[in-house]
């Protein structure tokens, strides 16, 4: 048998505060309802029962530090504690306790004996969208999950005179709702979008958004960023071009001697603002790109490329060459 007070996780001086403390954030953790997958949850749930229900108990706590097991009767023992699986009707049967709301009376909420439910905060779910979901806005369907009273036993964890099968004496159970949400054109990455369930409740969720990254397309804010190569004699000698921007493709201007690396800007291209609904801008930087075949036409036309540069110095005269 494992040392209770290594169980919850506290000290030998752990005050009966931080007992209560320490076992309802673990029964919270390892509940077999909120854990469905894993097996080994009902056995750590069993322990975790098992040692508050001696270590909550002043006398059983003491026989216990005293003699290491639990005197409910004569020899000391170990804590009359036994557990037969949920399939089977059972659940957990513990000695000295009348009622199991004496125990979970707060652990999710106060469903149990003589509690009262507090007032229910804003459940939060996330949701993952594409980048074209977020800029034009989308309807999604997101689970969510949150823990409601047991229907079987009322949710104060008894059933009949033994600990409820169904939620294994807690007094609640995880229930998934499926909640449709329109998602607003212009929704960014890291917005909270608020929701409510449809149930009669109208409990609050917050839908927390994120969003995919674009392989073109960057967005900061309500602005675009975009990179669009130019070839030499664009660049050189100016052009039009076609700028693809999320609200479609834009001939844009460029004029003679344009230099790498320099930025324009389309008014109004950019994403919709959700609050304002203004859109943002949209910038694009230009790239002027090198053929990669060298051929005896391009080294010829190079050399005359060459000659512009005459006068103009070196351009890289003003770069620092080291940190000194």
């Amino acid at each position: 048998m494992r040392d209770l007070y290594e169980v919850l996780g506290v000290g030998r001086d752990a005050s009966a505060d931080d007992i209560k403390k320490a076992y309802r954030k673990l029964a919270r953790r390892h509940h077999p309802d909120v854990n469905p997958g894993n097996p080994d949850a009902p056995k750590r749930f069993r322990e975790i029962q098992e040692a508050y229900a001696v270590l909550s108990d002043t006398d059983k706590r003491a026989q216990y530090d005293q003699f290491g097991t639990v005197d409910e009767g004569g020899a000391p023992r170990q804590p009359n504690v036994r557990w037969s699986p949920p399939q089977s009707g059972g659940g957990f049967e513990f000695g000295g306790f009348t009622d199991l709301g004496d125990i979970f009376g707060n652990l999710f909420g106060g469903f149990g004996k003589g509690g009262r439910a507090p007032a229910e905060a804003p459940l939060e779910v996330g949701v993952q969208l594409e980048f074209v979901q977020a800029v034009r806005g989308t309807s999604v369907v997101v689970p969510v999950r949150r823990e409601v009273a047991c229907s079987q036993c009322g949710g104060n964890g008894n059933f009949q005179g033994r600990v409820c099968p169904r939620c294994h004496g807690s007094g609640m159970l995880v229930q998934t709702d499926r909640l449709r949400v329109k998602l607003p054109a212009g929704v960014g990455d890291g917005d909270r979008v608020r929701a409510s369930l449809k149930d009669g409740s109208h409990r609050e969720v917050a839908v927390v958004v994120k969003v995919r990254p674009h392989a073109f397309f960057e967005r900061k804010g309500d602005d675009i960023y975009t990179v669009v190569p130019l070839t030499f004699p664009e660049a050189y000698l100016g052009a039009e071009v076609e700028v693809g921007t999320i609200h479609g493709p834009v001939r844009a201007k460029i004029p003679a001697g344009t230099q790498s690396g320099q930025r324009f800007r389309l008014r109004g291209k950019g994403v919709r603002n959700v609050r304002t609904g203004a859109n943002g801008d949209h910038y694009y930087t230009v790239q002027v790109t090198v053929p990669r075949v060298v051929s005896p036409a391009g080294r010829d036309a190079s050399r005359r490329v060459s000659d512009l540069y005459a006068g103009v110095g070196d351009p890289r005269a003003g770069l620092p060459r080291s940190l000194d």
